[in-house]
């Protein structure tokens, strides 16, 4: 390494090799530390807590922080490098890269619980090693990769860390440590023998184990307030992986108050392998039925002989039987699915779900009186998925709880006749077998049947807004029941104006769910995952929203499509297309960034006054009698959308033009004067475009640096010069004010349309001659005062 950083190169592969791979003869054993490298581009921030996570896990297992290699890359990631004499890997391995990644995965799975990671996998590819930048080399970005510190890494943030990587640094790092580590080294040598010997009845797969083992999970989860009993049964379980299972068991009890090497050791020695799944329902109901007696013995290998064969095919052609009993297809979206008619209505279910899997088990038992084996559920759920998919059955559409079919709109009602709201251009009316198909799932509740003369302005009895921001609320309800792309619904207000309450209300009137409302997501999949499964994201609480969070909440608002990659695999895409209704709620100005403030709906709520609260058991009366004339109204305004949406015509529509001209459209029903939501719309975007530019210290400086003239010609770093001379220096050195003219053009294209609106209109010219030209058509007419505020100031 020494000799490569002398020699200038910027890369050093991560394996090393006693001689050169060749065809035809043996592998060569492959040297080199554990790396894991952690990257996340829209928030280095999860990166950060993920890398901190990790060295909190190797700290419980008695690693010291201090003699791990911590580096921040200069590029919203970060390598952690752990080296080898900690866990006696000295020697090498031909597998080496193999056993590292069942190492990582492992570790993913006890940190992550096998969700998303901003771990990278491909670290550990076979070959000759992925390339890895040294140390302290300039990036052509400018930065540097450096070391860190323990201390740096859990107490500073991202882009704290990411002002070291300016220049080179030197820390001073402890000398090796000649201790192998003890649970590492076990880990090593376990995940060495399943790569050699993969894994059959005598050997389990620890990373599959405690990801099927309901009881493990549940164990490890709440190892703050397990039981004693809890935990002897759960070593009890682990000693049926044999001597394997005792590092394991030290790893998932480190976490136990109280936990002693010594006395974990002495329990284990103690523990009989003999807790079956009947033994642990006693203490806690996993709701698992694998069919075996030990959930050690998960992959266990059936008897073998004729008779057992025979038993086999026997039982395979029930199976077989039992799929050809339902309608399986394809979705649009390429999923399985299969159709299931009970009393006389249909049912549809994705073929992979918890409910399906279930009905199977339900008829398996009705037709056999044999309870449905967990390997024989999943081969029969593995045969169906492949005919719904590859079976010549024409893809259908499957809706989640609203459904545009043509000039036909139908609200599934997700009650347990799987009736639904017909909606056309002549009424509404409650249908017992709708044309379409609607999936369920977990946490959709019933949508309360709508009452005939009912009226939206039964919202106003629920709800602490004036009459213009009902407006917008009822008009937000409309939009919901459109087409689509929808406007983002932001409710402002301070402590006491009941903005949670008025999300859990807006949410129950057309999408009802266990829990109407979320906390903010940790990753974009989640948040993709929660608005497929739904048909009204609503976010409670937010202070502030992230980079990534705000563009993706813009991308489900006018639709955009989403892929991840599917668990573990290397290369399957899981896609999802996905447009959504969205209700926004905090304390803090939410809708920063333009493009959010652009799709939104601002409504600030006023503090309720003391005498006007409810109880809860009030709100819940008033709202049980208000919600069917409500939703009878927002149907009585479907109906007259879609009969006037061919002739209406709005004039210089705004950004969100379809959910304008919808809105319009179905203004006669919703018994709005004339014209009075297009100018409660067109005021509340004029003051949702104003508070973002209140927010953005670049579109302040401009409007104040245009104030008193009509013109200015320069290039973008000679206009970040005088704009940071225009904001002062205390703004200047702010994390958010852009350091670099790079940077500072990134932030100009995002305000140029805000700008546009204020009469300053924005001329980049590209090529050789990088001039940046604005011109101000109203000079100070046009721009009010308070935009030209930030932090409390106003800029002259």
């Amino acid at each position: 390494m020494e000799q490569a950083k002398r020699e200038g190169a910027a890369f050093l592969s991560t394996m090393a090799f006693e001689y050169e791979p060749q065809e035809g003869k043996d592998e060569p054993r492959r040297h080199g530390d554990l790396v894991f490298d952690f990257d996340h581009k829209e928030d280095p921030e999860i990166a950060r807590n993920d890398c901190i996570l990790l060295v909190q896990y190797l700290r419980r297992n008695g690693v010291d922080p201090h003699l791990l290699g911590l580096f921040v890359s200069g590029r919203k990631g970060f390598h952690i490098i752990v080296p080898t004499y900690l866990f006696g890997a000295t020697e090498g391995d031909p597998l080496l890269p193999m056993i590292y990644l069942r190492m990582a995965q492992y570790i993913s799975v006890r940190l992550w619980r096998g969700g998303t990671t901003s771990l990278d996998f491909s670290m550990y590819a076979m070959g000759k090693g992925k390339l890895l930048r040294l140390e302290n080399v300039r990036r052509g970005i400018g930065t540097y990769k450096v070391p860190i510190t323990w201390e740096e890494l859990s107490g500073m943030s991202y882009s704290e860390l990411a002002e070291l990587t300016v220049a080179p640094r030197q820390i001073e790092q402890r000398p090796p440590s000649l201790k192998v580590v003890e649970p590492l080294a076990a880990m090593f040598a376990y995940n060495r023998k399943m790569v050699h010997c993969p894994p059959s009845s005598e050997l389990v797969d620890t990373t599959k184990f405690i990801m099927q083992c309901k009881f493990v999970q549940h164990c490890t989860r709440n190892a703050a307030s397990l039981s004693e009993p809890e935990w002897h049964a759960m070593l009890s379980v682990l000693k049926g992986l044999g001597q394997e299972g005792r590092w394991l068991a030290h790893d998932l009890s480190c976490e136990y108050p109280g936990y002693s090497r010594a006395q974990t050791d002495k329990k284990f020695d103690r523990a009989v392998p003999n807790m079956s799944c009947e033994k642990i329902k006693k203490l806690f109901d996993c709701d698992c039925e694998c069919g075996v007696h030990t959930p050690s013995m998960l992959w266990a290998t059936a008897n073998s002989g004729e008779s057992a064969n025979a038993a086999k095919s026997s039982e395979a052609e029930k199976l077989i039987k039992l799929a050809d009993t339902f309608d399986l297809y394809p979705s649009e979206n390429g999923l399985a699915y299969a159709d299931v008619m009970v009393d006389g209505h249909r049912k549809t279910f994705r073929v992979e779900s918890r409910d399906f899997r279930e009905i199977l088990r339900f008829l398996h038992y009705k037709q056999t009186g044999k309870a449905l084996k967990a390997l024989a559920a999943n081969d029969l759920i593995g045969y169906m998925e492949a005919k719904a998919l590859h079976g010549g059955a024409k893809a259908k559409a499957v809706y989640t709880r609203v459904a545009h079919c043509g000039d036909v709109v139908f609200i599934d009602l997700c009650d347990e006749k799987w009736r639904a709201v017909e909606i056309t251009a002549e009424g509404w009316k409650v249908v017992d077998k709708p044309p379409v198909r609607f999936r369920r799932v977990m946490g959709m509740q019933p949508l309360v049947a709508p009452a005939a003369g009912g009226s939206v302005h039964e919202l106003g009895k629920l709800l602490n807004v004036d009459e213009g921001a009902a407006i917008l609320l009822e008009a937000w309800l409309l939009g919901a029941l459109s087409p689509g792309p929808y406007p983002v619904l932001v409710l402002e207000g301070e402590q006491g104006t009941a903005k949670s309450t008025t999300t859990e209300i807006l949410r129950q009137l057309i999408d009802p769910s266990i829990a109407p409302t979320r906390s903010a997501p940790r990753c974009e999949q989640d948040l993709v995952i929660a608005a497929h499964n739904s048909h009204v994201i609503a976010l409670d609480n937010l202070s502030g929203l992230s980079p990534w969070i705000s563009d993706a909440l813009c991308r489900i608002a006018t639709g955009g499509s989403f892929s991840m990659r599917k668990l573990y695999t290397n290369e399957d895409e899981v896609l999802f297309t996905v447009m959504k209704p969205i209700i926004l709620n905090g304390i803090d100005q939410l809708a920063e960034r333009h493009d959010l403030a652009d799709r939104c709906l601002r409504v600030t709520l006023p503090v309720i006054p003391p005498s006007q609260r409810l109880t809860e058991t009030q709100l819940k009366a008033a709202f049980d009698e208000a919600a069917p004339k409500i939703l009878a109204g927002l149907c009585d305004g479907v109906s007259c959308a879609l009969r006037n949406r061919t002739r209406v015509e709005v004039e210089n529509p705004p950004r969100m033009a379809d959910f304008t001209k919808w809105c319009v459209a179905g203004e006669d029903a919703m018994s709005w004067e004339p014209g009075a939501f297009l100018q409660a719309y067109r005021a509340n975007q004029s003051e949702s475009v104003e508070k973002a530019l209140t927010a953005d210290h670049v579109a302040n400086a401009i409007i104040t640096l245009m104030r008193n003239r009509s013109a200015w010609e320069g290039t973008p770093s000679e206009l970040l010069q005088v704009l940071e001379e225009v904001v002062g220096e205390r703004v200047a050195r702010l994390h958010v004010w852009p350091k670099t003219a790079t940077s500072f053009g990134k932030n100009l294209t995002r305000v140029q349309a805000f700008l546009r609106k204020f009469g300053i209109d924005v001329n980049r010219q590209s090529g050789g001659n990088r001039t940046i030209t604005m011109t101000n058509e109203q000079a100070e007419s046009a721009v009010n005062v308070h935009v030209g505020m930030s932090v409390g100031e106003v800029f002259e």
